[in-house]
């Protein structure tokens, strides 16, 4: 089976390829131009003039492409005549949405227009995809912050449940997920659709909360920070997986799951800030100051939010590997290692 994911410099992007790798597969990667090896590791963007991701595991092959230009994804798609996309390239950022939703809104909607018209248009050239369907197969990730703010009552979530997004980011996730449905029905596309929850594990970087957590920490175990955490609202409650339990759930979705429907990806688990906080402040073993920092805090932030995940599992035999402390413990020990090395 050949792959062809976007957006795989990032910080699930490297995770996916090497489970496709390991599964097998024949594994094209593709990103924007200007990421270096060390952003590969770190899940940062790296300098401009950089021309690949070299990082890759053995066998992969790295095409730089702007999804923004529909000619040269279209171009891209017909080189490389994948059996499976894994369109994962987003501007991932609700914090980051608020200040630049102009740009989020081009990179998650139009990018992933380019991706689906690119695939429509090709298609008639291109039969006999090595998938269940003999098509080309597009997953399309979206996000767990479509559904927006719910009651503690209505969690988990289903995928029935009703999209009410609060960010411009979940705005722009939404419009992708809508938009890969509405190519499946209206031009027979074989696309199949996630919801996404939140994730993390080692090399996520620190623009994400419980990396943050956990880098504060670390270098106040190393004695390279003052003993004073600085966080937003400790008392949010979300629901957590380990990065590479989200990538096997993409590679089981792509392969098993039926066309044209969405799934949710999460734990179906609660998990307080504050709790996450607290693990990695007794792994440091050192008393700290919590610091709660207005810039950290977000008016229009959901309170709660968690994931019904029996339509995965029902599907595709999909459950969950490691657990809520598997899944901190290795974030910690990830940017303790940093903390030593720096």
């Amino acid at each position: 089976m050949r792959a062809l994911i976007t957006g795989a410099c990032g910080f699930v992007g490297s995770f996916l390829a090497r489970e496709l790798v390991g599964a097998g597969g024949e594994v094209i990667a593709t990103d924007l131009p200007g990421f270096t090896a060390g952003a590969l590791r770190r899940g940062e963007q790296g300098a401009a003039e950089a021309a690949s991701c070299s990082a890759f595991p053995r066998g992969i092959a790295y095409r730089s492409c702007d999804l923004h230009d529909a000619a040269a994804v279209k171009a891209l798609i017909a080189s490389t005549r994948p059996d499976y996309i894994y369109h994962l390239a987003a501007q991932s950022s609700a914090a980051r949405s608020l200040g630049d939703p102009r740009r989020t809104l081009e990179t998650n909607v139009f990018g992933t227009l380019n991706v689906l018209e690119g695939v429509r248009e090709l298609a008639p050239a291109c039969p006999g995809a090595k998938t269940r369907s003999g098509k080309v197969r597009v997953l399309s990730v979206g996000s767990g912050e479509e559904y927006g703010r719910r009651p503690r009552g209505e969690m988990p979530l289903g995928e029935e449940s009703r999209v009410d997004p609060l960010s411009p980011y979940a705005v722009s996730k939404a419009a992708q997920t809508m938009l890969a449905l509405q190519y499946a029905r209206s031009y027979g596309l074989d696309v199949v659709a996630t919801r996404s929850f939140s994730h993390t594990g080692p090399t996520q970087t620190d623009r994400f909360v419980l990396p943050s957590f956990a880098r504060q920490c670390a270098e106040i175990m190393a004695g390279k920070r003052a003993p004073v955490v600085k966080t937003g609202t400790l008392g949010i409650v979300r629901d957590f997986l380990d990065v590479r339990d989200v990538v096997r759930a993409y590679r089981m979705i792509a392969e098993d799951a039926g066309e044209g429907d969405v799934y949710n990806v999460c734990s179906g688990r609660a998990l307080a800030l504050g709790e996450a906080l607290d693990f990695f402040v007794r792994a440091c073993g050192v008393a700290v100051t919590v610091e709660e920092d207005p810039a950290l805090v977000r008016a229009a932030d959901i309170p709660v939010l968690v994931g019904d995940n029996a339509r995965l599992r029902g599907a595709c035999g999909w459950k969950q590997e490691r657990s809520t402390e598997t899944m901190l413990s290795d974030l910690f020990e990830y940017w303790e290692r940093i903390a030593r090395e720096t």
